[in-house]
């Protein structure tokens, strides 16, 4: 299906009640004329039916719609799956996707689905082929992911791999640290990724190293850097703030929930890197343990930064320290109060 959890549709899938043609004006199948080129959608269905007969494998629901949206009106360029599939099943999709070199898939998400590692070989089976096939968006929400699974997206997003994504969501995959550790061995050398989200993923402090390897790499094209819900701690934040000086392209960092203070160290990251990367406009510190203190210290290193567009810190400061940091973020720019996050 292409609806997200809770039945939302997914943002970016397809939406065939939006594109069905009017009636008597049906979408014919895509099938070249004059130039004898065969229908590589057709061929993709031919060799799955062959294939599920053959290894004896259910279909999978999603993949079923898709068809069918195919048959209807040529058009199905995400691949949104939100139910549990048989991973052999699952696997067969993917290898007859890639043997009939069927190159018109945009996005690939996968959505509290439990493929674990498995899936994550089989989609990565997919997009290492030659050509490249056109995904931009991959996205393993909750999919039981572990470090193996990294592995397997480190060595297809590396670089001899594959050049085309420039967004990958791993949100509540609980791979921690060993997973962080595994993925910059392809990341720290990937200059295509533009979104990378690793929310809730348990990385400790020590996995903040290996995100600042990403960051640090002279060509890393990354603009979001979705953080929120680890425990990268002061040490691990440390790390993470001092990869991101040396980036050129980041505008958004979210460390909501690191279970980091205001230490000295933390304090002084954070001031350099007001000072010295005006290309990071966006940050979200919210969710730590920042005192008065520590935010009055941040408001005096934003002064004079107007490259500051939204610096979020915790609630648990005075309305002194929240008119002064809306102050420097808003600064005469006429966009209104900025920084300032209630829930």
């Amino acid at each position: 299906s292409s609806a997200a959890p809770g039945g939302a549709p997914a943002p970016g899938s397809a939406r065939p009640c939006h594109r069905r043609p009017a009636s008597g004006a049906m979408a014919p199948k895509k099938k070249p004329a004059n130039d004898g080129e065969p229908d590589l959608f057709d061929e993709f269905k031919k060799l799955l039916k062959k294939k599920e007969q053959e290894f004896e494998t259910p279909k999978i629901p999603t993949v079923t719609e898709i068809i069918k949206r195919m048959d209807e009106v040529g058009d199905a360029k995400a691949w949104a799956f939100d139910t549990e599939f048989d991973p052999m099943a699952f696997r067969v999709v993917f290898h007859s996707l890639n043997q009939v070199k069927y190159l018109d898939i945009e996005a690939i998400r996968l959505w509290r689905c439990n493929g674990g590692d498995d899936s994550v070989r089989s989609i990565c089976y997919y997009l290492d082929m030659d050509p490249l096939p056109a995904v931009k968006d991959l996205n393993f929400m909750d999919n039981a992911i572990t470090p193996l699974g990294c592995e397997f997206l480190a060595r297809t997003l590396g670089p001899h791999g594959n050049k085309m994504i420039n967004s990958l969501t791993l949100d509540h995959n609980k791979f921690g640290t060993a997973g962080v550790k595994e993925l910059s061995h392809g990341l720290s050398q990937n200059a295509t990724l533009r979104h990378l989200s690793m929310q809730y993923c348990d990385i400790g402090e020590d996995g903040g190293q290996y995100i600042a390897h990403i960051l640090m790499f002279h060509r890393n094209a990354l603009e979001v850097l979705k953080l929120r819900g680890n425990y990268l701690g002061n040490a691990g934040v440390v790390d993470v703030l001092s990869g991101a000086r040396r980036t050129k392209a980041l505008n958004d960092i979210d460390l909501y929930d690191n279970k980091f203070s205001d230490s000295q160290e933390v304090i002084k990251a954070l001031r350099d890197l007001f000072a010295n990367t005006p290309t990071l406009t966006k940050y979200d510190l919210s969710g730590n343990q920042i005192s008065d203190t520590g935010a009055h210290l941040l408001v005096t290193g934003m002064i004079g930064h107007n490259h500051l567009d939204k610096v979020l810190v915790t609630e648990q400061v005075s309305t002194k320290t929240w008119e002064a940091l809306e102050e420097v973020t808003s600064g005469g720019k006429g966009k209104g109060k900025k920084g300032k996050k209630r829930k």
